[in-house]
């Protein structure tokens, strides 16, 4: 695949740990391709191996302002708090998601921002996306409303690919829908949450 000649985007529905498949999608043009990954390297090497043009990861790639690490330890948790300017922004305007440092997101928050330094290292485009949120924008349903009725959505929004046929995983769906996050943002078609100390987390545009 080569990312001059076709829209290559890879979405990853990442999860806190090695221990739990994360979702992962290639959508090269409008075909998307998934499959369930539990480790940071499989990761890498399956998404590297593709050359996309932009990585699109559901999970936190930074920390508040003022932050030093994630975990309630951090001397400036008091001041400085769970939550950053994009997902406060994303509230105002009805979305709403979890704060990033959450007890129960911390080590979620941990591993994308080390996944997120592995590919920038490597020399790849990495954005932070929200399929919940790319859903309710594009009028897609999320799986909190059923996985079938999640990939219907989905087809019905034009991708193609082994999902339409044989089920697959939320996990996996969430991955397409950030890979559509990707084609979005390659676009010029999207929104961007946050600010340059905290960095942004991309929807496609309202």
């Amino acid at each position: 695949m080569d990312k001059i000649g076709n829209v290559i985007s890879v979405g990853i529905d990442l999860t806190s740990s090695e221990k739990k498949h994360s979702g992962w999608a290639v959508l090269n043009n409008n075909v998307a391709s998934t499959r369930r990954i539990r480790t940071d390297q499989e990761l890498i090497d399956t998404t590297i191996a593709q050359n996309p043009a932009v990585i699109v990861l559901d999970a936190p790639l930074s920390l508040p302002a003022g932050r030093l690490s994630v975990f309630d330890t951090d001397p400036g948790r008091q001041q400085f708090g769970i939550t950053r300017e994009c997902e406060r922004a994303l509230l105002k305007v009805g979305i709403r998601s979890y704060p990033c440092l959450l007890p129960s997101m911390q080590r979620l928050t941990e591993r994308g921002i080390r996944l997120a330094v592995e590919f920038r290292m490597r020399g790849f485009e990495v954005i932070e996306g929200y399929p919940g949120g790319a859903q309710d924008i594009l009028g897609i349903p999320r799986k909190q409303k059923g996985i079938s009725d999640l990939a219907k959505g989905l087809e019905g929004f034009g991708i193609t690919g082994s999902f339409i046929e044989k089920p697959i995983s939320h996990d996996e769906l969430d991955a397409i829908t950030a890979a559509i996050v990707g084609c979005f943002y390659l676009s010029g078609n999207y929104e961007a949450f946050g600010n340059e100390s905290e960095g942004f987390l991309i929807v496609p545009k309202r």
